[in-house]
């Protein structure tokens, strides 16, 4: 796919013609009528599917006042019609209808459709109690609609899936399907006990296919609360995946503890984020009990396959058998692996490789096998990680920090991989033979692996290992590492002889001097501190340490940002943030900039420290800018470490105006992607101009608050200047805008 980015561009909107109606809200109540009922909120409807068979105009919204509605029909839901309930806690929709993929409430349209609605502050119930009792298969399915906002709900108790996002409506598509819904988001929501495995395959809470630039965050999704080896995944791919630009940031995620004796035991895995054909996948700062697994990664027209950083991966209390951290299956593009620390699993990061002939049902386009096969590691970095009390599970399963593995034919192909300022601690009387291996090497080719500035403690064979009869690597450098309390006398072993063009040199073996057999950033007196070597990547003090804390001194942050909202009150705007969960955390520096890219602080709030409970934090900025603010939060550890949030946008004004964040030209597939940021709910027109005048785009969309994704067919635009045009109730600009191929 060719792509071009305007790079300077700011988009506004036209108003169509007069004659089109205001935006109304129609309501639904427990003591309301179908029948008679005419939507006002003095005579409101009784059920959703009433509702959702009656309004139909875009902008309109469905508002479920708060009870307890019992819903025998699928409710189906038009195109920019929105749902909003008084609270997830008060507005309760129950799933009355049965049946193989029976659905509560469905948003079905052909492919890329922008649906610009949001479903919000409602709990949706499928009335799953057993494997036996049980009532509706699905909460929510969403196909082939872009710029939907699944935002603040329950989903909860539903036997086969909580939520579907399925961009495409081709049927499990082994190539990519060329059409992507763009904008989705999935936010802020619980959603528990909705995904099952039957022995055969597992199901998610959440389920997505074919989306571009979809953000799922702040969201606590939780299954484990059936039988073993019953229990489906938090996130899971549909129909094949497919996936472009998929953020997935700020979670709790919570998979059973899993109880096989081998992976896939009764069609069970230790997965709890599971996606197939990812490209741009970015994971970060999210909490996970169970693993994840990511087959075909690729680079794309992105900068990465997969960046992983900043996430909590592993149980407490340690699952006494097996469970892996991060797999990477099939071929590994780019993929970028740092800060993240992962507790009590038995492999750090392995890579599941395949014969290079073996497309696992995903035949490459061009016919025959692709350069470097279908199993290439291409450009991987691991970096800066934290991998504690990695242990040797029962059952069967290949414990590790870093391994590659060969599920047949041992030829791993491998070019391309770096291992630096990462701490490995194995888990004292349980600890693993090897802590990076590359023992199924023999009949591969492994080239450029780097593996520098390492502390590795504890493992009982040896701290590298190669292959045997055949190393069948080469341009290898172990350099400036640590290894302490290893087998072998804390040397490498390569049984098949060293790699051709093999540099090992500077390597220790001394006591790190932990902090703590808890803490495992070094003392003041640390040997190792200044020891390492300059690979590129800030450091402080006088030289490189080892391990992990070189880039920041200590782990990720601790803290779970669930929600951060703005609203104007007049001639002041109000922030309010909630936190699941913060350890250690010392205050936030509350930051504001006129144009979304320069922030300054203005105030700051106290953080309440450690905390397991939600916590709600308030700040008023009594001198607003004029126009749009936008807001983002520096959260401030007691380390001195610092993270900051998501910007959200507020403006001062009554009506209140948009701004553009991004956008993207696609040759390919004719389609303008656009993002936008709103400070409230409004009708809003777009318009793309070319320099002859000629009106190349012209509708009409609904903004929601927040960050909107707006995606349009539009001719293919050469190289050259655009007027891009936008109008809302407040304001109207117009500006060039230049598109490169």
């Amino acid at each position: 796919m060719r792509v071009s980015v305007l790079n300077t561009l700011t988009v506004f909107f036209i108003l169509l013609g007069s004659g089109s109606s205001s935006a109304a809200t129609y309501y639904i109540d427990p003591n309301g009528n179908d029948a008679t009922g005419n939507g006002s909120i003095g005579n409101p409807w009784k059920t959703l599917r009433k509702a959702t068979q009656t309004v139909t105009a875009a902008g309109n919204t469905i508002h479920v006042n708060p009870g307890t509605y019992l819903e025998t029909q699928t409710s189906y839901l038009a195109v920019g019609v929105n749902i909003e309930g008084a609270g997830s806690s008060l507005s309760i929709i129950k799933g009355e209808m049965t049946g193989q993929f029976s659905t509560l409430l469905s948003l079905d349209s052909p492919n890329d459709v922008s649906g610009n609605q949001g479903i919000s502050k409602l709990t949706f119930d499928g009335q799953y109690v057993n494997a036996t009792n049980y009532k509706t298969w699905i909460g929510i399915f969403v196909t082939g609609r872009g710029n939907v906002s699944v935002f603040d709900c329950r989903i909860i108790n539903f036997i086969n899936r909580g939520v579907i996002f399925d961009g495409n409506d081709a049927d499990d598509p082994i190539y990519d399907p060329g059409h992507y819904a763009v904008g989705n988001k999935f936010y802020n929501n619980t959603v528990l006990n909705a995904a099952e495995n039957n022995g055969s395959f597992g199901t998610g809470l959440l389920n997505i296919g074919a989306q571009m630039g979809m953000e799922i965050y702040g969201n606590t999704m939780v299954q484990n609360q059936r039988p073993d080896f019953t229990n489906g995944w938090p996130i899971k791919p549909w129909n094949n995946g497919w996936l472009k630009g998929v953020k997935i940031y700020n979670n709790t995620l919570t998979k059973a503890p899993y109880k096989g004796t081998f992976p896939g035991q009764n069609g069970d895995w230790d997965f709890c984020i599971e996606l197939i054909n990812v490209e741009g996948l970015e994971i970060s700062n999210n909490t996970i009990q169970g693993s994840i697994d990511l087959n075909f990664t690729r680079k794309g027209a992105y900068s990465f396959g997969a960046w992983i950083h900043h996430n909590s991966v592993g149980r407490t209390p340690v699952n006494t058998n097996f469970e892996s951290g991060i797999v990477l299956e099939f071929r590994a593009e780019h993929v970028l692996i740092e800060n993240n620390v992962l507790n009590n699993v038995s492999s750090g990061v392995q890579f599941n490789t395949r014969s290079v002939n073996n497309d696992g049902g995903f035949p490459n386009p061009g016919g025959g096998t692709p350069a470097g096969g279908f199993s290439y590691l291409l450009n991987n970095t691991i970096r800066n990680n934290l991998f504690s009390n990695l242990y040797y599970g029962n059952g069967s399963g290949t414990a590790a920090g870093v391994i590659v593995l060969s599920e047949n034919g041992n030829d791993e192909q491998i070019n391309g991989m770096n291992i630096y300022n990462n701490t490995f601690v194995a888990k004292t009387g349980a600890a693993p033979i090897t802590c990076i291996d590359f023992s199924n090497q023999e009949n591969g080719n492994a080239s450029n692996v780097n593996i520098r500035n390492n502390i590795v403690t504890g493992f009982t064979y040896t701290w590298l290992a190669g292959s045997f009869p055949n190393t069948a690597m080469s341009n290898v450098v172990v350099t400036h590492n640590d290894a302490f309390n290893n087998g072998n006398s804390n040397t490498p072993v390569w049984p098949g002889g060293n790699p051709v063009a093999y540099t090992y040199n500077n390597n220790l073996a001394v006591n790190p001097l932990f902090v703590s057999s808890t803490d495992f950033r070094l003392q003041a007196t640390s040997p190792v501190i200044d020891k390492g070597i300059d690979i590129g990547l800030p450091f402080t003090g006088n030289a490189p340490d080892m391990g992990y804390s070189e880039f920041n001194s200590g782990p990720p942050l601790a803290v779970t940002l669930l929600s951060f909202t703005g609203k104007n009150a007049g001639n002041r705007n109000l922030l309010q943030w909630i936190t699941g969960r913060e350890t250690n955390n010392d205050y936030f520096s509350i930051e504001r900039s006129a144009n979304g890219r320069n922030f300054e602080a203005i105030g700051r709030i106290n953080a309440a420290g450690s905390s397991t409970s939600e916590t709600t934090y308030y700040f008023t900025d009594n001198n607003p800018l004029d126009g749009i603010n936008y807001y983002r939060l520096a959260i401030i550890d007691r380390a001195g470490r610092l993270e900051n949030s998501r910007i959200i946008a507020v403006s001062n004004g009554e009506n209140g105006s948009a701004a553009i964040v991004s956008a993207t030209l696609s040759s390919s597939s004719s389609m303008a992607i656009i993002q936008i940021a709103s400070p409230s709910a409004q009708q809003a027109g777009l318009a793309i101009i070319d320099m002859n005048g000629r009106l190349l785009l012209n509708t009409t969309i609904q903004l929601q608050p927040g960050i909107n994704s707006i995606s349009r067919s539009v001719p293919a635009l050469p190289v050259g200047i655009y007027n891009i045009r936008l109008v809302t109730p407040a304001t109207t600009d117009v500006k060039k805008a230049s598109s490169t191929w």
